[in-house]
């Protein structure tokens, strides 16, 4: 059950550090194209985290973990913080090169959830975690599809 809980708290943390990630890009450029594609990528981070909680619910640890306060709790505490490196990073990079990050930090999370997976006893969290590597994958690749089609020659700046 123990074991339950870490993958769902190791899930959790996973989303709102990448949605704090694309919030924090999208607080830093100076173009709004680039800005909107940011929010767009941190609402669906929160989405995920949400979803997360839901999950979480009707797993058999829902009873022995409040997802939904733990949620809020990396959200007012610096636990899930972004750190000065990777503001910097965000504040002195191309959207090519944040794009890129984006897609390792997906990619990431796509190992991690794998991780997750066969780590579990739980046949439906097995499953679940399956499904979010999948989803994951999926953002990398959209991600990976629109830095492959901005113009090379005039990139919007951050």
């Amino acid at each position: 059950m123990q074991a339950a809980i870490e993958l769902f708290k190791t899930a959790i943390l996973s989303e709102v550090k990448a949605d704090l990630f694309y919030s924090t890009a999208a607080e830093i450029t100076e173009d709004d194209e680039s800005r909107m594609l940011f929010l767009e990528l941190a609402s669906m981070e929160d989405d995920h985290a949400q979803a997360l909680v839901n999950r979480v619910k009707k797993a058999p640890c829902g009873k022995e973990f409040d997802g939904a306060a733990y949620l809020k709790d990396l959200e007012t505490s610096q636990t899930a913080s972004i750190n000065d490196d990777d503001k910097e990073f965000i504040k002195n990079s191309s959207i090519r090169d944040v794009l890129a990050k984006a897609i390792s930090m997906e990619n990431e999370a796509s190992e991690t959830y794998a991780k997750l997976a066969e780590a579990s006893e739980d046949a439906e969290v097995k499953k679940y975690c399956l499904e979010l590597k999948m989803v994951e994958l999926a953002h990398a690749r959209k991600l990976t599809n629109l830095l492959n089609s901005m113009d090379m020659e005039d990139p919007p700046a951050l």
